[in-house]
């Protein structure tokens, strides 16, 4: 080997030190103190040991800076490229804070931008890592350039439904870039670290946290406690999606029986339907071994969405839950669904509805913050699905709720229902008040009005009961009522009869959803 050579392994070698060093020690140190992960050492938790490759390592700051001091941007403050994470092909990017505390910066962007296009164009999934002061301002000659930020959102939108797309944020991310983790499928929050915030003031003390984005903004999908954590949650989620739209989701290894009947699910609903029960009793008992994976958990709890199995084959599971709020569809419930049942569909993984909701939430307060046009959102994305569609009506279907979670003439593929389960345009106790004022006034002045009133309304539920269901063509038809401990297996046979079904759709441009 001649000295030609030698000298460009040499520059090949200094770089790669470069890029290892990041910051510098001290601000490693500083990095680890706050609690964090360096980039370096998230990609290599997250990827399968020795995977990574990267590209773009000589890509540095090129803008002269406008103070005079030269600062270190090794890679440019984003270390990026391919790997594997359980033998499956992902790109990645990570954020660096030791650099410029990962301010992204004019080239970052262009390299994150087209990292994001790679990974669709080869359709396979792309994760990124954030841990970032925003766009770098007042350091170099010029703002980060909006057109590279502005590729960045086009490209991670235009193959929104063609790779899945994974965001951690692990530290902070402000100003526009803040729009880049909300536009992700998925997005992941370290609790101690993570900080998403578009600007203005701040006004408490958790804003833009973790918490805050989970339980008032809706914007976080699962809470780490940590780094490490954060990443082993991303890694549990992307087992259970596809590469892209044209492959389907990994099988799941299960031993569990695809006919086993569960007899503790007689037990689990109350005898008076004015009590309550937690769905999430009824999933885990369903899915295969118990494990369910639950997005969103402390928004909008009254609607539970998450991923499962059933007979090794990935589902998702949309179920009202009565032991919060009754089960109600309000605005929040309604925009957590849309989005959960559109990415299911993008990605062609089967839906099951687990249905007990008292409907939308009538009332001047809920009418002035649009529940309706939320409710109408919902009936638009479900009106479009193609993907396999179960419906189980376990106890109260009423009003809206009943069509937006899959009614007959909304053309689920099977739509079944325990003998509990009731269909009404909307809830008995409302029939009652409504029809039998004057007599459940007497009944009051006369002492017996909870006599009285048990006696309308247990007539009217044997009424709307769906046992009672005697005619094929009607609103509220069901394929077959069934045993509560036969669900999971009916749920199996039916998601496999229906396994090779093509649905489509009128021929169009695009769809307009409702406001």
């Amino acid at each position: 080997m001649g000295k030609w050579m030698d000298r460009y392994l040499e520059k090949l070698e200094k770089n790669r030190r470069e890029c290892l060093a990041a910051g510098g020690k001290e601000r490693i140190e500083i990095q680890h103190q706050l609690g964090k992960l360096t980039a370096r050492e998230r990609i290599e938790k997250l990827a399968d040991e020795g995977s990574f490759d990267e590209v773009g390592s000589l890509v540095r700051d090129s803008r002269p800076p406008l103070d005079g001091i030269n600062r270190l941007s090794p890679a440019e403050g984003v270390v990026m490229g391919f790997a594997k994470i359980n033998r499956r092909s992902v790109m990645l990017f990570a954020m660096d804070f030791t650099v410029m505390s990962g301010s992204l910066g004019d080239q970052a962007a262009w390299k994150i931008a087209d990292l994001i296009e790679m990974a669709g164009q080869r359709r396979i999934p792309i994760i990124g890592m954030i841990d970032s002061a925003g766009e770098r301002l007042g350091i170099s000659n010029g703002d980060t350039g909006l057109n590279g930020l502005a590729k960045i959102i086009r490209n991670l939108s235009l193959y929104s439904g063609v790779v899945p797309r994974i965001m951690l944020l692990l530290g902070p991310c402000t100003g526009s870039f803040a729009s880049v983790p909300a536009l992700a499928d998925f997005l992941v929050i370290n609790r101690e670290t993570g900080f998403l915030w578009l600007g203005g003031e701040i006004e408490s003390d958790d804003a833009g946290g973790a918490d805050f984005q989970m339980e008032l903004a809706g914007q976080c999908d699962l809470i780490a406690e940590s780094d490490e954590e954060a990443i082993e949650l991303t890694q549990e989620l992307l087992a259970f999606l596809p590469q892209s739209c044209w492959e389907k989701s990994p099988t799941r290894i299960t031993e569990d029986d695809p006919e086993r009947k569960e007899g503790a699910l007689l037990d689990i609903m109350p005898d008076d339907p004015r009590h309550t029960y937690d769905i999430h009793e009824i999933i885990d008992l369903i899915v295969d071994d118990g494990e369910f994976f639950e997005l969103k958990e402390d928004f909008a709890m009254h609607l539970v969405t998450g991923f499962a199995s059933m007979n090794g084959e990935v589902v998702g599971i949309v179920a009202n839950n009565p032991d919060e709020k009754g089960g109600i569809f309000e605005i929040d419930s309604s925009d957590k669904y849309d989005r959960f049942i559109n990415f299911l569909d993008c990605f062609n993984i089967p839906l099951v509805n687990l249905v007990d909701s008292t409907a939308y939430v009538p009332g001047d307060a809920w009418e002035r913050v649009g529940i309706i046009r939320h409710g109408a959102k919902n009936l638009h994305s479900y009106s479009h699905l193609t993907n396999r569609k179960i419906s189980v009506v376990l106890r109260r279907s009423y009003g809206g709720a009943n069509i937006v979670m899959g009614c007959s003439k909304m053309h689920p593929d099977f739509i079944y229902a325990w003998p509990t389960g009731e269909f009404a345009p909307t809830g008995p106790d409302a029939v009652v008040q409504a029809i039998f004022h004057k007599e459940l006034t007497k009944a009051k002045e006369d002492g017996n009005y909870n006599e009285v009133y048990n006696s309308y309304l247990n007539v009217l539920k044997e009424h709307f009961s769906v046992m009672n269901s005697k005619d094929w063509t009607s609103y509220y038809m069901i394929e077959e009522p069934i045993d509560p401990r036969e669900t999971r297996s009916c749920i199996i046979r039916s998601l496999e009869v229906v396994r090779a079904k093509r649905e489509t759709l009128p021929n169009k441009k695009r769809y307009i959803k409702p406001a």
